[in-house]
């Protein structure tokens, strides 16, 4: 073999990283999140915009990193799920939220934010399913978008609306929050969850633990109130389609505000990913 595949061959096997898998027997022994020591992390929000899976980066995070995440909700109670606590202080990793006002960010006493962006419409409509579905994992009957003769119902035009509440709800954050932001495009954590989960991890100020983080991807638990992989009627795409163009200006518009906020350079503009899920819209 040629000296120079033979070394990096060699890089490729000693390099730390998502190509080394870790036995299912060390992950089954690891102890579940715990929490934080009082004072030695600033208290983080974890924000997004209703639909944005923000249950999910809990659950993940918290499994990563080995601490529990909060809610200012009070959502679960602290022995239903062990990544989950209904704490709401700096004795978790991060908390849920998505309020966005400065009469929020101080009541909660938040000092920097992890962000997750997704979609507005992937969002609206996994929000949509959630309000008119029943529960956390069910989907909403095209009854509720379509009336029998064919025309919208009220509920649409009033939901889409919240397009303009999606971008609301960044501008705070972008524009307004003058704390530390790390943005987690929802696209990019679920195509890259090493890499992804580790900047969100460093950002925190941990120390990336690469078995906890490799053991979380490669063997997750099943995600909690994640909807069945059901592509939604036609109807449904055809009607979504028709808010693409007003979607795609909020889309612009919270761009700039990366922009500016954090430069052309910056990781936080150049990993920007908005595009939609290929229209599935799960």
């Amino acid at each position: 073999m040629p000296l120079f595949w033979t070394v990096l061959l060699l890089a490729l096997i000693s390099t730390p990283g998502q190509c080394q898998d870790v036995n299912k027997d060390t992950c089954s022994g690891l102890t579940d999140p715990v929490f934080l020591k009082t004072g030695r992390l600033p208290t983080t929000a974890l924000a997004s915009f209703q639909g944005s899976g923000n249950t999910w980066v809990r659950q993940i995070l918290a499994g990563s990193t080995g601490y529990k995440s909060g809610d200012i909700y009070k959502s679960y109670g602290d022995d239903i799920y062990p990544e989950f606590t209904s704490h709401y202080d700096d004795s978790v990793i991060a908390i849920k939220t998505h309020t966005y006002s400065a009469a929020g960010t101080c009541e909660y006493k938040f000092k920097r934010v992890l962000l997750i962006v997704r979609h507005p419409l992937d969002a609206l409509y996994s929000e949509f399913n959630r309000m008119y579905g029943g529960n956390k994992t069910g989907y909403a009957d095209i009854k509720q978008l379509v009336n029998a003769d064919g025309s919208l119902t009220w509920k649409w035009d009033t939901w889409m609306t919240h397009v303009q509440g999606w971008l609301d709800f960044y501008e705070y954050w972008i524009t307004f929050f003058h704390h530390d932001i790390h943005i987690i495009y929802y696209n990019n954590l679920k195509h890259d969850r090493y890499n992804e989960l580790s900047k969100a991890i460093q950002f925190l100020g941990l120390k990336v633990d690469d078995t906890r983080l490799k053991c979380t991807i490669q063997y997750p638990k099943p995600a909690y109130f994640k909807r069945p992989d059901i592509p939604p009627p036609v109807e449904k795409h055809k009607l979504f389609r028709l808010a693409v163009p007003k979607a795609n200006k909020a889309i612009a518009m919270l761009e700039n505000m990366v922009l500016k906020r954090f430069g052309e350079e910056s990781d936080m503009y150049r990993r920007r990913n908005l595009t939609i899920s290929v229209m599935s819209l799960r």
